[in-house]
């Protein structure tokens, strides 16, 4: 496993962070699980699976099709972050990232440090505090619709003040267009 180092991160899809949160379906007496991957960059979330159950597999589908959505090449020299949850240390996840064409680097973060994947946490408790809270979930496809909806409104319309009160949509709209300059995270 490779731990994670301390960087300054200086352009969207150079550092992807990712995690499981769960959820509970009051209705069906049972939890269901959201993944996300996050840019550290632009706070986007890249992707997502709503489930039931969460595996290893779901995790590398998952993985997959965002690196599809995002056009991530072998240039981009992405690297992913993740604590070491048994979907992210397994070895189908482990097989899968050494299988991809792009130059995909998977970092795991220090036992009992949360504060070094501190994007994704702050995503899902943005998640927790402006949906899941306030919720009663009757079935499985009311949550995954409302979990859906939120994940949009969040890349699109909600306003982050370390973005400089633009949503993630917005503001990779100005970096592209050359009117963000010199930002940099620290990650």
């Amino acid at each position: 496993k490779t731990r994670c180092n301390h960087e300054q991160i200086t352009r969207p899809n150079q550092l992807w962070q990712f995690d499981i949160k769960y959820g509970y379906i009051h209705g069906e007496n049972k939890w269901f699980f959201v993944l996300a991957f996050i840019d550290v960059f632009t706070k986007k979330v890249t992707g997502f699976f709503i489930g039931k159950t969460c595996n290893s597999g779901d995790l590398a589908l998952t993985l997959n099709q965002a690196l599809i959505n995002e056009n991530i090449t072998f240039n981009d020299q992405l690297k992913i972050r993740s604590d070491n949850g048994p979907q992210m240390s397994s070895n189908k996840f482990f097989f899968y990232i050494k299988r991809l064409e792009q130059n995909l680097h998977h970092e795991f973060i220090p036992p009992r440090t949360p504060n070094k994947n501190a994007f994704i946490e702050s995503f899902f408790s943005i998640l927790e505090n402006e949906l899941l809270a306030d919720r009663y979930f009757k079935t499985y496809g009311e949550a995954y619709l409302a979990v859906t909806d939120f994940i949009s409104f969040y890349n699109k319309r909600r306003l982050h003040g370390s973005l400089n009160f633009k949503s993630p949509e917005r503001f990779i709209l100005d970096y592209q267009n050359g009117l963000i300059k010199n930002y940099e995270v620290s990650a």
